[in-house]
């Protein structure tokens, strides 16, 4: 299997945790990485196109991510056998709120699914949180760790909405290929994602989670 991984990077690829982890797994791969000002959605898109016929699989993840499963290309085949889009977290049944994150969609821990891992403080120690089941079928999932087949995605014409620049990509991704009949699951492949996450809700946050309401709301 061939992949493409896509990076968020707005800095030198090379210094990043997802290089220094990648480099060193036994897989066939480019790496690209979205170095302008382009939103999430409108670099992924772009990357679907360049790549989308001469490649099997598009990889995107975050830059501070450290890729622990070393078999991952084994794993995602494996993943692939069950689902067009495999991430490492999400939630079944989600429901649309006045604040949309992956998690906080779920509502409820038995929507829950997968695993991430987190550092706790010691050099080079992590902890894992068990979400809920792994592997299991969810509806949508966590855009830290994004992977899809791109026959698959061509051949139902799914984008991302260019709208989303960096919150809500990976929700509203996840919804448009529920609506276009493509399975996601999360499969356990381990990270270590070495960011505590959305700290507060800023206008960037705010003005995106509109546009994700005035998208889904009533649908």
């Amino acid at each position: 299997m061939n992949c493409v991984v896509c990076s968020i990077s707005k800095k030198n690829m090379h210094d990043t945790t997802l290089y220094k982890s990648i480099k060193n797994l036994n897989i066939d791969y480019d790496i690209e990485s979205n170095n302008t000002n382009k939103g999430i959605g409108t670099f992924l898109n772009e990357k679907i196109k360049e790549h989308g016929t001469k490649k099997d699989a598009l990889i995107f993840v975050h830059d501070d991510v450290e890729l622990i499963s070393t078999d991952i290309e084994h794993q995602l085949a494996q993943a692939f056998k069950k689902f067009d889009i495999v991430g490492v977290a999400g939630c079944l049944n989600p429901k649309i709120l006045d604040k949309n994150l992956w998690h906080w969609m779920a509502q409820t821990k038995e929507n829950l699914r997968g695993m991430a891992g987190h550092p706790c403080g010691e050099q080079d120690s992590f902890y894992v949180t068990s979400f809920g089941p792994t592997p299991s079928r969810v509806v949508i999932i966590d855009g830290v760790f994004m992977a899809f087949k791109l026959d698959k995605i061509l051949q139902t014409h799914t984008t991302f909405d260019e709208q989303f620049k960096f919150h809500h990509y990976d929700i509203d991704f996840s919804l448009t290929c529920n609506k276009n009949n493509l399975k996601i699951g999360v499969w356990p492949i381990l990270i270590n994602h070495q960011s505590p996450g959305l700290k507060e809700f800023d206008d960037n946050f705010n003005s995106s989670n509109e546009k994700f309401l005035n998208k889904w709301k009533n649908q």
